[in-house]
């Protein structure tokens, strides 16, 4: 298994007392964890007591929601809640700022590795929410811990060989009985030899034998069972109550560990986590275990997502996180309860060079892919699994997460355009659904055939023989960036700028980039025509008493009309982005973009060229049903027509984030319900 760029968080605790001190480092571009740019450090003082409680809650609610349904809320909805808590106390604001650190972590959205001393271990780093999702879900999130011991190398391999099945060793466990056959009967089905080993058979002597085999070695172990402990060192529990513990691996040293472990182990938190790092010391790259015990049928389902998608060529992290929103929608929240230790960017690869034709890579061409190219189109297919196809805004957002594109772009543009800027590119996709479909069944769409097709004509007339990230971002812009580049210009910003890998020229008359600062007094040309660049627009006049009416320098708007007072907020948000006060032009599209009747009658006199403006401006903002969640899209089928409707009904689901918001911002949802239920 190998490795590719990624993000790491290099976490350090220092215990003081009744407190404690987290020091966190951001670096970038990192292969494997070492080495890197280090962009910025963060301290911050933490409360072990409040992390501990709360961490504690989690692991209770993940084992009760594991044992069926029960009369309480929406687990993942106070998984929310939880995982919120936690990342503002160890993510604080300092004097009402979000750190810089904080911030690029925000922003970033490639794999992230979590890299970490024992104390930090047993903080849930997949379940924190910073706002829009859980880090398990919105990244390819692995772990590292950081301690004395010496690591086993281990090995590489390029596929799932050999596999060893242990479980059900006490012989008391059905569900761990079934487990075992169900895995070694689907790895089976897909070429995995399967070695299985239960009941009176799975020794500690046994199983060590099996994994310290010179002759035919292991790729994978899967373990399902009992993880106890005794004296205070945790093992897998074996035959006759024997531990499989961390000094029993050491037979391992020579040969090393199976490259993959996975561990479904009934017992607490830190005695599974201590598993796994047993096994990552011992030189395993991919370990997979879990915070609280998991529902059954929950399990099973979670290893076949993984194993399919480790499988089909998908990074662990990307394999991972794909399995956790493939059982993101059942009321076992078995997803939450899975950890991947190890690096988030290691796929199976071979010790040989790779093929340089592969029959079926991830994209339209047979054109052979760099490693970092491979990477990035099985993310962008694994995120749009639940719409069914990679388009060219999944392409855009996948590039904005590479490293060196990420730091030439904020050269331009700055940190906070950048930041604005994922934030809207993001907030276009939706990565909800239930995540069925298989990542190699993924359509393309025309504009991403079309790149990479034009990225392998690139590299072709470099004479390269792979495809490389850089020829993808050049033949993005050659393309034109399909809806992408609509989504930018109304931001006020140009693909090519975006992208410089294209080293597209400037036109001779082109405007001033969107981040420079205007003349002061500079009066607007007289004759200017809008043409979604970055100038600095005429100011939309506004009444006097309208402005500073509150004394926080916002505009109260009630004077102003319904229709006026939306496209001012739409028209800010997109001012926002292009770093610059709301301008003519920027108010015009939102207006646009909102299909606001009165500009649609004024544009309808001007005859077929005017509605033609009209709709083009119209269908801007408007989403497609795959850009929808499957929740959303089933309150806009099932609700009549009216804003009140629509409103009652996203509160009438329980599991609904809408309901969390409005907690959040300390109403009752039921009571909003019942009185849009009741408007008279």
């Amino acid at each position: 298994m190998t490795a590719a760029g990624m993000t790491t968080l290099d976490v350090r605790e220092l215990a003081q007392g009744l407190s404690a001190q987290y020091t966190y480092e951001l670096r970038s571009g990192e292969r494997g964890g070492d080495g890197g740019t280090r962009e910025t450090e963060y301290t911050v003082d933490v409360s072990p007591a409040l992390v501990s409680d709360w961490c504690a809650q989690m692991d209770a609610l993940l084992t009760s929601a594991a044992g069926g349904p029960g009369a309480g809320d929406d687990p993942v909805e106070r998984l929310r809640e939880l995982g919120a808590l936690l990342y503002d106390h160890l993510f604080p604001r300092v004097g009402g700022i979000l750190p810089d650190l904080v911030r690029r972590l925000r922003e970033s959205i490639g794999p992230l590795l979590v890299r970490t001393n024992e104390p930090a271990q047993a903080v849930p780093w997949e379940l924190l929410h910073d706002g829009r999702d859980f880090l398990g879900l919105k990244h390819d999130l692995g772990r590292r811990s950081v301690g004395k011991q010496q690591v086993v190398g281990g090995r590489t391999i390029d596929r799932l060989r050999r596999a060893l099945v242990v479980g059900d060793t006490l012989g008391d466990l059905d569900a761990a009985r079934e487990e075992v056959a169900r895995v070694a009967d689907w790895l089976r089905g897909r070429g995995v030899e399967c070695t299985v080993v239960r009941g009176a058979d799975a020794t500690v002597s046994s199983v060590v034998r099996e994994l310290a085999s010179d002759r035919r070695p292991y790729d994978l172990f899967h373990y399902c069972g009992h993880v106890a402990s005794s004296g205070g060192v945790a093992g897998l529990l074996m035959h006759r109550r024997e531990l499989l513990d961390q000094v029993a691996l050491q037979t391992l040293s020579t040969r090393g560990a199976p490259p993959v472990v996975f561990i479904n182990g009934c017992a607490s938190a830190g005695r599974v986590a201590s598993m796994c790092r047993a096994f990552t010391i011992m030189g395993a790259k991919t370990v997979i275990g879990t915070r609280a015990e998991v529902a059954d049928d929950g399990a099973w389902h979670f290893a076949e997502l993984f194993y399919d998608r480790l499988l089909g060529g998908e990074p662990a992290g990307a394999a991972v996180r794909g399995a956790r929103a493939g059982l993101r929608e059942r009321p076992d929240a078995a997803w939450a309860s899975f950890v991947l230790y190890g690096d988030p960017t290691a796929y199976l690869t071979g010790d040989a060079p790779p093929d340089p034709a592969p029959e079926e890579p991830p994209g339209s061409t047979r054109h052979a892919l760099t490693p970092d190219a491979l990477m990035l189109l099985t993310q962008i297919r694994a995120n749009a699994v639940p719409r069914g196809v990679v388009t060219s805004v999944d392409l855009l957002l996948g590039l904005l997460g590479l490293p060196e594109l990420r730091e030439r772009v904020t050269d331009r543009i700055g940190t906070d355009r950048f930041a604005v800027l994922v934030e809207v590119v993001g907030s276009v996709l939706d990565r909800g659904g239930d995540g069925e479909l298989p990542p190699d069944e993924v359509q393309l769409s025309d504009t991403v055939t079309r790149v990479l097709l034009e990225a392998e004509s690139v590299a072709v007339t470099s004479g390269r023989s792979a495809i490389g990230t850089a020829d993808i971002a050049a033949a993005f812009v050659t393309v034109g960036g399909g809806i992408s580049a609509q989504l930018l210009e109304l931001c006020g910003l140009a693909l090519d700028q975006l992208l410089p890998e294209a080293n597209a020229e400037p036109e001779a008359n082109a405007e001033p980039e969107a981040n420079a600062e205007p003349e002061a007094n500079a009066e607007p040309e007289a004759n200017a025509e809008p043409d979604g660049g970055e100038r600095m627009a005429d100011v939309v006049p506004l009444p006097r008493a309208a402005a500073d009416a509150n004394g926080d320098g916002r505009i109260w708007t009630d004077g102003l009309g319904a229709g006026t007072a939306a496209a001012l907020r739409l028209a800010r948000l997109l001012a926002e982005l292009k770093g610059e006060i709301i301008g003519s032009h920027t108010l015009l599209l939102a207006f646009g973009a909102l299909g606001n009747e009165t500009l649609r009658r004024g544009l309808a006199a001007q005859g077929p060229a005017g509605e033609a403006a009209f709709e083009k401006l119209a269908r801007l903002l408007v989403p497609r049903s795959r850009d929808v969640s499957p929740r959303v899209n089933g309150v806009l089928e099932r609700a009549p027509d009216g804003d009140a409707a629509v409103l009652a009904a996203l509160l009438a689901d329980r599991g609904s984030a809408a309901r969390g918001l409005l907690r959040d911002l300390g109403v009752d949802p039921d009571r909003l319900a019942e009185a849009l239920a009741d408007p008279g």
